[in-house]
């Protein structure tokens, strides 16, 4: 049963009304069309639709925000054929409208002129209603309404239409005001609307004790923050910029949330948080808090997700493209990660259409007869020695374009294929070729390249913090966070990169990058795309010594200072 339906009495009925008007003077202008639904104790619902001739041309700026032109109304049934009829219609029910006074004044002002009697019905207004039980809701209007409650906005602005989304904001309300208020008739609904703000939202006591001692603790930085429970356990871990504000932002405007959001705060009866250097820091611990704690109320980061790369093995006479779950130190180019081994195998598809990589086992190759790609010339053949190394390491420096971004070439290719295939009546192949041009847009997208070389070069990025007196500095090598630093104002960046680089040298770090270092590169790099228009990024060149690498990084950064002090 509706909630509305379940507080009305067995003789009461409300009667949803909207009107639409020439303009805002309900002496001077007139309704152009007028809508009802009537709802009973019992559910059912009856409506009442119609346009009125108001004998006047409707206002261009009416036309624009309704769609009813003064055509639309030639013809139709004046006031005093219409007005009678939804006088009947509306008998003894409750009168409701979003904003009632607008509706109020008009239908009176028609009566009025009728030799009618005004309304003496009771009213409920859903716009009263809305400011009192979704305070925190910054417009109230209709139309922000419906989208708070996700209701389809299409053919706005027409009566009939408003008054089917009224009804469904109507219902909404009145369940929040039986769930949250204890309303349980239509006329302590109807009371409701008049009440202080104060009387309607009292504050649960565990709201204003989190208000009262712990939000004038939070401070105003980067950080990770703890909901908890009456028992002490983690029901929510999340990151902040700005521990106070982000924090605070819970406990503001609660009947504003989305409902999932509502449901955490009444479970709260505690804040924690912890402190970081700077927002990576947070992003980071956060995602490891997530996996440790398991916490109820958060969704996503929950587990570690193995994500495939593309090996390219360099010790191989031949060297050919695999794809690998584990990263492993083993000196092979790892290239990724993609999202699952599905996106890596398509990407590897891509690659051997249209670049003559080896694709065949060591044992086939060892075997040194050619396969089914070398007779269609997608393999040059290196098993009977049709190539040689230096000529296959060109193709490979074209793959290796091919990932950091250069697709122009293939995208054609796909699309002319593409083209082919359609004209072809070969449909499917077509839909396949276009799937595969569609993979490489979102590819490029989310980064600019297509797989990013995980343990190539050492790389410098440094990030200067807005509004704060740190900044960010990452020095990623192996495909590791070899060094995460907040340097403030008075440290010197290339002292700390010159002494990250030294220990790079003086210890390796063999074997697997384990599923923390992994998860670790997966936000690092989020947070690099994000921050990607002021990020200032650094690549060791070839052959380059690592004291040159932190004196060229330590001059490019001190630029940069200088530049956005």
């Amino acid at each position: 049963m509706s909630a509305l339906v379940s507080i009305l009495s067995l003789s009461d009925s409300v009667v949803i009304t909207d009107t639409e008007t020439t303009g805002i003077n309900a002496h001077a202008n007139r309704i152009i069309e007028i809508a009802g639904l009537r709802i009973d104790s019992e559910g059912t619902n009856t409506w009442f639709s119609e346009l009125i001739n108001p004998g006047v041309t409707i206002p261009h700026r009416i036309t624009r925000i309704t769609g009813i032109t003064s055509a639309m109304v030639f013809g139709q049934p004046a006031a005093d054929d219409v007005m009678p009829r939804f006088m009947e219609f509306l008998s003894d029910g409750i009168f409701v409208a979003h904003n009632i006074r607008f509706d109020t004044s008009f239908v009176n002002a028609e009566f009025e002129r009728l030799g009618l009697p005004a309304m003496e019905n009771r009213g409920l207004c859903t716009l009263r209603l809305a400011r009192r039980l979704l305070p925190g809701l910054r417009s109230k209007s209709l139309g922000n309404l419906a989208k708070f409650y996700r209701i389809p906005p299409d053919g706005r602005h027409r009566a009939k239409k408003d008054v089917e989304i009224t009804s469904i904001v109507l219902e909404r309300l009145a369940r929040t005001a039986i769930d949250d208020h204890g309303v349980t008739s239509i006329e302590e609904l109807i009371e409701l609307q008049g009440r202080t703000y104060a009387r309607v939202n009292p504050h649960s006591k565990h709201v204003v004790a989190i208000r009262r001692d712990r939000l004038p603790e939070l401070p105003a930085e980067p950080g990770v923050y703890y909901m908890k429970d009456g028992r002490g356990r983690v029901l929510y871990v999340g990151k902040a910029k700005d521990l106070s504000k982000r924090v605070s932002s819970y406990f503001t405007a609660i009947e504003a949330h989305p409902p999932r959001l509502r449901q955490l705060i009444a479970k709260v009866r505690d804040v924690s948080w912890r402190v970081m250097p700077t927002e990576l820091h947070a992003l980071i611990e956060e995602s490891r808090e997530i996996k440790r704690r398991d916490p109820s109320f958060n969704r996503a980061q929950k587990k570690y997700i193995p994500r495939p790369y593309l090996r390219l093995d360099q010790e191989e006479a031949f060297p050919r493209l695999t794809v690998q779950v584990i990263m492993r130190e083993d000196g092979a180019e790892y290239y990724g990660p993609m999202r699952s081994r599905s996106q890596a195998q398509t990407l590897l598809d891509i690659i051997e259409r249209h670049f003559p990589v080896r694709n065949c086992s060591p044992f086939e190759f060892e075997r040194g007869k050619r396969c089914v790609r070398a007779d269609i010339g997608r393999c040059p053949a290196p098993c009977e020695g049709q190539v040689e190394r230096s000529d296959y390491d060109g193709i490979l420096t074209d793959v290796r374009s091919f990932l950091n971004g250069d697709v122009e070439t293939v995208s054609l290719q796909l699309q002319d294929d593409m083209m082919a295939a359609a004209e072809s009546h070969k449909f499917e192949e077509a839909a396949r070729l276009r799937d595969l041009v569609v993979f490489l847009e979102g590819r490029l997208q989310s980064g600019g390249v297509v797989a990013d070389a995980v343990n190539g070069p050492e790389q410098i990025h440094f990030l200067r913090s807005k509004g704060l007196h740190s900044a960010t500095l990452v020095l990623l090598a192996g495909g590791r966070l070899a060094l995460l630093e907040a340097p403030d104002s008075s440290d010197d960046p290339g002292a700390l990169i010159r002494d990250a680089l030294r220990d790079l040298e003086e210890h390796s770090h063999p074997g697997s990058l384990n599923r923390e270092d992994a998860d670790a590169r997966r936000v690092l790099d989020h947070w690099l795309y994000v921050n990607r228009a002021d990020v200032v990024s650094l690549e060791r060149r070839e052959d380059e010594a690592l004291e040159v690498f932190a004196d060229r990084s330590e001059a490019v950064i001190a630029l940069h200072l200088e530049a956005t002090s």
